[in-house]
């Protein structure tokens, strides 16, 4: 019989979706905001103007305390306005003065109800703040009064509150129709690749591609497209994406086991080991544990992996695991019973009958052996262990192989 048939089991977890709204709080919050410039035609004076391109950089840069210093400054001379309420409510928002914040954005829309920047400011507060189906409020206001440069990023960020309260089909049309205004977004393909990744990975594939050529491949969207190449057999191609984004999040146990996995669809057992051992020591639990006991099995360990999959729930497949080692050890026979179990408890499963089959062809029950290949096969025609089991049983029962 052939090396027995590895039970390649990858656990790839569903990336959360990029927000922009959220996004921006931590890198620029204007440019997704949607906050722009003074009006033009000299609206305001240029002391006004000044503040106000003030306020936008201290935004940028997040340092919200700043923020409500010079507007208070701004007010106390007179010269506060609707606008400027409005980012004074939004840095109250930013650090953590919640209440404030709505009660100051609340007055000042009843002021200026047609305020783009205001709704649009209100809505990002609000995701902020984990209020994902008011901020779809305050976002459908904003495109009310938005002009046609913003209605883009308007459906950005309703997708995104959409996707936030587990609407995907809804996130998903939102997104079709920024791209119909905007067929190139980057932004929306990524988010559009991300959402059908599942049902579509080649289309995923091809958006994640237009998304990252058009520089907009953000963390969510690069590990997205590092899950894909996993889910597809491609774990070379998920290497780089799944190191990227491990090395940028430390404390992510799901991204680093992600890409040990790719480590060792890679053939990379060394480096899968050692990740793996870390992870464990830092608290990776099971699923640390059976990944490093499939590159112990892999290297020819059996005694290493055996002690760990024995520490692993009694489920068939772990426990599949735990016979194949016994086999590989030379221990066929106490494999037998442990396998035989493993059938009887998941009788539809094809690995286990290939793999019972192999233990079966060492024991010399060949007959009984090719049942079990013969079943793996009506199962699933194209298991190509259990075809290459079954020619090489054939060609032994012949006497033209071994």
């Amino acid at each position: 019989m052939s090396p027995l048939k590895e039970k390649a089991r990858p656990r790839v977890f569903r990336a959360a979706a990029a927000l922009c709204a959220a996004a921006a709080v931590a890198a620029s919050l204007p440019a997704c905001s949607g906050t722009g410039g003074p009006p033009a035609g000299g609206a305001w004076d240029d002391p006004r103007n000044s503040a106000d391109l003030e306020i936008l950089a201290l935004l940028e840069r997040e340092e919200f305390g700043r923020v409500l210093e010079v507007a208070d400054s701004l007010e106390a001379a007179g010269t506060g306005d609707a606008r400027l309420a409005g980012q004074k409510a939004l840095a109250l928002g930013m650090l953590g003065r919640e209440e404030e914040a709505t009660a100051l954005f609340e007055k000042t829309l009843l002021d200026d109800y047609e305020s783009c920047e205001n709704h649009l400011n209100f809505a990002v507060m609000l995701m902020k703040t984990g209020k994902p189906g008011r901020a779809l409020t305050e976002f459908n206001e904003a495109g009310r009064f938005c002009d046609e440069s913003r209605q883009t990023l308007i459906y950005r960020n309703l997708a995104v509150a959409n996707l936030k309260m587990g609407r995907e089909g809804e996130a998903l049309g939102r997104v079709e129709d920024g791209l119909f205004l905007d067929p190139g977004d980057p932004y929306l393909l990524g988010l559009k690749g991300m959402l059908v990744a599942s049902a579509d990975p080649a289309q995923a594939e091809s958006l994640f591609v237009r998304s990252a050529r058009r520089g907009a491949m953000s963390d969510d969207f690069l590990y997205q497209l590092g899950i894909l190449f996993l889910k597809t057999g491609r774990p070379s191609a998920a290497l780089m994406p799944l190191e990227t984004i491990s090395s940028r999040r430390p404390g992510d146990m799901e991204a680093a086991l992600n890409y040990a996995e790719a480590l060792i669809g890679s053939g990379r057992n060394e480096e899968a080991e050692e990740r793996l051992r870390a992870l464990m020591a830092a608290g990776g639990g099971d699923e640390a544990s059976e990944k490093l006991a499939r590159v112990l099995f892999r290297t020819g360990r059996f005694e290493e992996a055996l002690e760990l999959y024995e520490r692993l729930p009694a489920t068939p497949e772990n426990l599949d695991r735990v016979a194949m080692c016994h086999h590989g050890a030379g221990r066929s026979a106490e494999a037998l019973g442990i396998q035989r179990g493993v059938v009887l408890e998941r009788p539809d499963w094809a690995v286990g009958h290939v793999n019972l089959a192999a233990i079966l062809g060492a024991l010399g029950e060949i007959d009984e052996a090719r049942l079990h290949l013969e079943r793996a096969l009506e199962l699933e025609p194209d298991n190509a262990a259990a075809r290459l089991n079954l020619d090489i049983l054939e060609r032994a029962l012949e006497g033209k192989g071994p």
